[in-house]
């Protein structure tokens, strides 16, 4: 599909896009780990983890490691690979 889009609501010409049709927009690390195959999640908690994996699309199957802790920083981090 194709969409139309437009710089601003004046009267510039609309701008054809062939990148398909998304409903919502998705957060970076998503589009890393389906552009890329991998992504590295970080958050300060296990929860904000969990909270991250649980926007990736259900129709996406990946594989995920052991949570990591950085015990100077706080930060929790997994790794997140697209599995065929």
């Amino acid at each position: 599909k194709r969409i139309l889009k437009t710089m601003s609501k004046k009267n510039n010409p609309p701008v054809v896009d062939d990148s398909p049709v998304s409903t919502e927009q998705q957060p970076a690390y998503v589009d890393e780990l389906l552009t890329n195959g991998t992504t590295i999640l970080t958050a300060k908690t296990r929860d904000g983890l969990a909270e991250m994996v649980n926007t990736i699309p259900a129709d996406v199957h990946y594989s995920a490691g052991a949570v990591a802790v950085n015990h100077e920083t706080g930060v929790f981090a997994l790794r997140v690979d697209i599995s065929h």
